[in-house]
């Protein structure tokens, strides 16, 4: 499939996820049939509505999410998955900074990222993993940071980006084997974590080389974050940060064929886009192809024969966005024209009567301002123009 895949499929992919969102929202911004709604089913579908030219349908999403969720601090409550909550707590707010954002929802923002910049650790740079008061410390790993630093450029604060890259490069030095293994949190004290422990987020604390299926976003983010921020400061170091967890991932096991190898599939598209590499694009069609194969014939991504739940509204948002950002950024490099995947608008035509006195008023200002010989030579040109286009039209020549 991937020899025949083009951007503008994964496009068209996209825009089906996008509608099947708008279809399932109700006008005040929630979702069709979801009781006791969380953050969880929301912070992701306003980027993604937004990126897919679902402009009023993001805004309203915004607007449930400010009257249901946002507190007075500018933190998004109340949370369901335990990773919200002691794995990459900022991650969600992240998510809905860059949404707001791009929506110019700044009374939702602007409160948002002052929340989160209390969440960076003043030590490494890191953003904390749980919900931290200012001054404590906390465990941090590379999704928090990941996240918290895209949210900051999306936000223009350059300075707390590159603090959240001081991190992740600072990650990669206390690897202990960094060809075979990548450890993903540090302690409170900034040690690595090496010890996986048994809970619920055990699966996000290490990456091997030599397994498959794993949580690739643990190092797919930071590709895509390292890559933003070298486009913004133009600095090619933070390109070399994104190329050695490229590289990383890529030494993996199938690290390009999961349910979490979007992320990875971004940033390959906007390398791709920076450099002309084929390899990258061919990677991010291959994250697209995964993706695209789970998706219903609805258009989104969820179980059948139930009514979508929380994770499926989730789910679509994410694929829909990863899509539509992949698709993008190989377009703007391919050759060719940009694709247009849109249903077909006609623009009704003004009653004959609004477009005669509108003609009559336009010939009268020229006869008026310019004189008659000035008008009958506009008229000659223009019918002249109409007749040469018709025969070009007609006969192709």
């Amino acid at each position: 499939m991937t020899d025949a895949l083009t951007p503008k499929r994964v496009w068209e992919h996209a825009l089906a996820g996008s509608r099947w969102l708008v279809k399932h929202q109700e006008p005040d911004g929630s979702w069709k049939g979801l009781r006791n709604p969380d953050v969880d089913a929301f912070y992701k579908s306003s980027w993604a509505l937004a990126s897919t030219g679902q402009a009023a349908a993001a805004q309203r999403s915004l607007t449930y999410v400010r009257r249901q969720f946002l507190t007075e601090e500018g933190d998004f409550l109340p949370r369901k998955h335990p990773w919200h909550i002691t794995a990459h707590y900022p991650y969600a707010n992240a998510y809905l900074i860059v949404g707001s954002m791009h929506a110019g929802r700044y009374e939702i923002a602007m409160p948002a990222v002052s929340f989160l910049l209390s969440q960076q650790s003043t030590d490494h740079g890191g953003f904390h993993s749980r919900l931290t008061k200012p001054g404590d410390r906390e465990v941090a790993n590379t999704v928090s940071s990941s996240a918290g630093g895209m949210a900051c450029l999306a936000a223009g604060n350059i300075g707390a980006a590159r603090c959240a890259a001081d991190y992740l490069a600072h990650m990669i030095s206390l690897q202990p084997s960094p060809n075979d293994r990548f450890f993903t949190m540090t302690e409170a004290n900034g040690q690595l974590i090496t010890d996986m422990g048994q809970g619920p987020d055990a699966c996000l604390q290490m990456i091997d080389t030599g397994k498959a299926d794993q949580c690739w976003f643990t190092v797919g983010l930071p590709l895509a974050f390292l890559i933003q921020l070298a486009d913004a400061t133009g600095e090619s170091h933070y390109l070399d940060l994104a190329q050695w967890y490229f590289h990383f991932q890529r030494r993996c096991v199938n690290p390009w064929d999961g349910w979490s190898s979007g992320k990875a599939g971004w940033g390959c598209a906007m390398l791709y886009r920076m450099t002309g590499h084929r390899a990258y694009r061919d990677i991010a069609l291959r994250t697209a192809e995964f993706m695209m194969t789970k998706q219903s014939a609805d258009g989104g991504w969820c179980q059948c024969c139930r009514e979508p739940a929380g994770s499926d509204f989730d789910l679509t948002a994410e694929y829909t966005l990863w899509l539509s950002l992949i698709s993008a950024n190989l377009s703007a490099r391919d050759p060719g024209n940009i694709p247009l995947v849109t249903d077909v608008i006609k623009v009704p035509k003004q009653p004959f009567g609004q477009r005669g006195r509108r003609a009559l008023k336009t010939h009268y200002g020229i006869v008026k301002n310019e004189g008659l010989r000035k008008y009958f030579q506009y008229s000659y040109y223009y019918r002249k123009g109409q007749v040469l286009g018709w025969i070009k039209k007609k006969f192709g020549r």
